[in-house]
């Protein structure tokens, strides 16, 4: 069994990496973004692959090189599943790295960055008057029309997962608030998102009968 304690330890690691994201987290709250990974960066991920082979072949291999290889055949990549493997091998070579350092160093305390970043979220309209009615003093701003789309994805995650953590039907509520908002930017209504629900129902049915679908695994 692996010792916590001992100076690179895959626990430890990991642990802080948990750390830094829940404080990322409470920081800048859940993030969307475009990949910005595309196919144009295949010449750079070649590149930093002939590079690590021939570190490796005069014996001058670095941890550079292999998370620059790493790195690079995830920006290259377009496709979601694969985008994914390639990050999470991304991810894998980093901590391995930590590990190699606080071999080398001696194991550090991890601090994380708390403060400084934009702590904001999306709130319902009457947020700020039932703060302001608890003797809260709100700040706020109108979000702009470019960003909402942005924010309500955000809003979308965070509700969600809080019926995830809880399974609290009340929290579909919530959910169900958000999705009527976003319906709203593709200028659909309530009424017609629900006819396009029950249009899919009678199409390719609901979820009533518990049906789970057994997926080969692709080569």
């Amino acid at each position: 069994m692996e010792n916590e304690q001992m100076p690179g330890a895959l626990a430890t690691v990991l642990a802080d990496v948990a750390a830094e994201r829940d404080a990322q987290d409470r920081m800048w709250g859940v993030q969307e973004f475009p990949d910005g990974s595309e196919p144009e960066f295949t010449r750079q991920a070649e590149e930093a692959k002939r590079e690590c082979a021939a570190a490796w072949s005069q014996g001058e291999l670095t941890w550079h090189h292999i998370l620059a290889e790493e790195f690079f055949e995830a920006l290259a990549e377009s496709d979601p599943v694969r985008l994914r493997n390639e990050l999470v091998q991304t991810a894998a070579v980093a901590v391995k790295w930590v590990q190699s350092l606080d071999r080398r160093h001696g194991g550090t305390v991890h601090r994380t960055k708390d403060g400084g970043g934009r702590t904001e979220k999306l709130v319902r309209d009457r947020i700020p008057e039932i703060i302001r009615e608890e003797g809260g003093i709100p700040e706020t701003r109108i979000a702009d029309r470019a960003e909402l789309a942005a924010l309500l994805r955000a809003k979308l995650y965070e509700e969600a997962g809080e019926y995830v953590a809880t399974s609290d039907p009340a929290e579909l509520a919530d959910l169900l608030e958000v999705v009527h908002a976003l319906s709203a930017l593709h200028g659909i209504t309530p009424a017609e998102l629900e006819e396009q629900r029950s249009t899919k129902a009678t199409r390719r049915g609901t979820f009533s009968n518990r049906l789970v679908l057994r997926l080969r695994n692709r080569t």
